[in-house]
């Protein structure tokens, strides 16, 4: 009826404390793409905000380190005027969205919400 205690509101500060301490570093990064490479490549249209892209981090960063120098991955924040733009043309309107090119740059398949390791595997087996 009076509001919060003060020990009510340093519990509520420390929370969101450690929520803050764990978030950050998990947050998803967009990375470079290197020029030309003659190589297949997924392309991740995500947010630093997203739940959902938060949950896939640690599954795109498994295949990025499993298919490394065989698949280039490339990170894109939607929010940045990059990815507004890659957003637009792709048609992408939900994160995270994961779209699979060939090595000339032909779109094979996309996912939203969730990558899936095994159809990497078979896309990049099949572009041998």
């Amino acid at each position: 009826r009076r509001g919060r205690k003060g020990y009510q509101w340093a519990i509520l500060g420390g929370v969101l404390g450690a929520v803050a301490v764990i978030l950050v570093p998990t947050k998803p990064v967009a990375t470079p793409m290197a020029a030309a490479e003659k190589q297949p490549w997924l392309l991740e249209i995500q947010s630093p905000f997203c739940l959902a892209c938060l949950a896939q981090k640690s599954e795109v960063d498994r295949v990025e380190k499993e298919f490394q120098g065989r698949l280039s991955v490339r990170r894109v924040d939607i929010q940045s005027a990059e990815g507004s733009k890659l957003a637009a043309q792709h048609d992408i309107n939900r994160t995270p969205s994961f779209i699979f090119f060939d090595q000339t740059g032909e779109e094979l398949w996309r996912s939203i919400g969730k990558l899936d390791a095994g159809r990497v595997r078979e896309s990049l087996a099949a572009s041998k």
